[in-house]
């Protein structure tokens, strides 16, 4: 009975797979850009911020550990 009720959620699942893949398709040159202009500008926003928190705590180990 287990063995049958894998079978039936593997097929559920190819056929979750193929509405998916019948419903893609190629973005166009403008969302591909919109895309990476995001995706770009997020990772520069958590780099800025990873940054301005390194720099303090960098100095106060210096401060504490000479």
């Amino acid at each position: 009975m287990n063995l049958e009720k894998l079978y039936d959620q593997v097929l559920e699942f190819i056929e979750e797979c193929k509405r998916i893949w019948l419903v893609l398709r190629k973005p166009t040159k403008e969302e591909f850009i919109a895309v990476a202009k995001i995706t770009g500008l997020g990772i520069s926003l958590l780099g800025i911020i990873g940054y301005i928190i390194h720099v303090p705590i960098s100095y106060i180990k210096g401060i504490i550990k000479p």
